[in-house]
């Protein structure tokens, strides 16, 4: 009796035992989340793919994929992309597809964050050497630190560090098929449905992975942040930043132009937009201020084309300073240097034409009038005529004789809108 009773206590204690352990290793099911990355890394990509990212923790999704095909971009959007990643609850697998894709530079690092990679045939990874954006090898440094990182990066998530090393220091790339070989990634998978398949069933984060096959959520960019991604290139927010304040001052030298004003708060807004989201430097903006303020006094003042020089140079150096980070954004600077001078010249000669209309002696109504030649349309007389005057019908009155139809007068007076005319002296000689 009691031997029964004993085998039937520790029959009990074992299906204990072993049922957390199936629920561990059965482990995250849930909806699938993800993202198609097909454009350069920048602030604005990263924020999509980060809050995304978020979204699908809150949703306690049971993966997160991001469909990758990036040529690569800054470093400091691929950190923030990396961070997300390594912080994630969700398990994050990184697809490069479809095929004719491509991970390279700052999609090599976000690769080796992930917690399963696949790639699709046809497609590479690599060439991660930190560069300039305007192309240029960095330091050793930099190069040294950015290997480390991504080293780093894959020995966490179990792949070959050598080869993510060699992708910084000597700029390696791998076909998909090389890449699984050499342990870069972890399968081949020609479509969304074999990244599905792979990704079902794989022990993620400690935990086999089931997810929902009927709620799979894989989003595009909306329209809106293709647009931004436009505005904050560092060219434009420069010739943007440059032309709205040639503008607003056009229009503080010739009030009730409109047009100027109006155009010209759109194209600083448009520059203010883009320098929210990225790092510029103060000094760089306030360069471009005084370029602009020499521009002014160039056209105001005999300066002899000084100040308009240094206003070009001011401009120069504060579009090649306005983004001066290493490895993040900046200007070209052929670019800006043409920029600088077209921009220079076209408004101290627009701002010098209006000044100068401005202080020109008034040639418009009665002032103007007076000593104009007209036709007579109508007889004029001491009390009512007309007359063809600068291409317009007037009305007319004379202080002498009686004016016929076809004579010209002179105009010796206004009143309101009436002619003072007189026989013109030429014609009667």
């Amino acid at each position: 009796m009691w031997r029964r009773i004993v085998v039937m206590v520790l029959a009990l204690v074992g299906i204990v035992g072993v049922a957390p352990a199936s629920a561990a290793e059965s482990g995250h099911s849930g909806p699938v989340r993800g993202v198609v990355l097909e454009s350069e890394i920048n602030p604005v990509s990263a924020q999509f793919v980060t809050r995304r990212l978020r979204d699908a923790q809150t949703e306690h999704a049971a993966v997160f994929i991001i469909e990758m095909d990036t040529p690569g971009g800054l470093s400091t959007s691929m950190h923030d992309i990396v961070k997300a990643i390594e912080a994630s609850s969700v398990p994050v697998v990184v697809w490069v597809g479809p095929p004719g894709s491509r991970a390279a530079s700052a999609g090599a690092y976000i690769s080796a964050a992930s917690d399963l990679l696949l790639m699709a045939p046809g497609t590479n990874i690599g060439s991660a050497t930190p560069v300039t954006s305007t192309g240029q090898d960095l330091t050793n440094k930099i190069v040294n630190d950015a290997a480390a990182q991504i080293a780093a990066l894959a020995t966490a998530h179990g792949r070959n560090a050598d080869a993510y090393r060699s992708m910084v220091t000597k700029q390696a790339n791998f076909a998909a098929d090389d890449a699984v070989a050499d342990h870069v990634a972890e399968a081949l998978a020609a479509d969304r449905a074999g990244v599905l398949a792979a990704v079902d069933g794989a022990t993620l984060h400690g935990h086999v992975v089931s997810i929902d096959r009927r709620d799979v959520q894989i989003a595009v960019m909306p329209w809106y942040l293709r647009v931004l991604q436009i505005l904050i290139d560092p060219n434009l927010i420069a010739i943007l930043f440059s032309l709205g304040l040639a503008a607003i001052a056009i229009e503080l030298f010739h009030p009730g132009a409109v047009v100027p004003g109006v155009t010209g708060a759109i194209f600083l807004l448009l520059a203010f937009l883009g320098l929210s989201i990225v790092p510029f430097n103060w000094a760089g903006l306030a360069f471009i201020l005084l370029a602009f303020v020499l521009f002014a006094l160039e056209a105001t003042l005999t300066g002899f084309g000084v100040l308009a020089l240094g206003g070009i140079v001011s401009l120069v150096i504060g579009g090649m300073i306005l983004f001066d980070s290493a490895g993040g954004p900046s200007v070209s600077r052929p670019g800006i240097a043409v920029t600088a001078i077209v921009i220079g010249g076209a408004f101290t000669l627009l701002v010098r034409k209006t000044w100068r209309a401005a202080r020109a002696p008034q040639t418009t109504g009665a002032h103007a009038m007076v000593g104009q030649i007209g036709e007579v349309r109508h007889t004029v007389s001491a009390d009512d005529g007309s007359v063809f005057v600068n291409g317009e019908l007037w009305a007319a009155r004379t202080t002498g004789a009686t004016v016929p139809i076809g004579a010209h007068v002179r105009v010796v007076q206004m009143h309101d809108l009436t002619l003072v005319v007189e026989p013109d002296q030429q014609e009667s000689s």
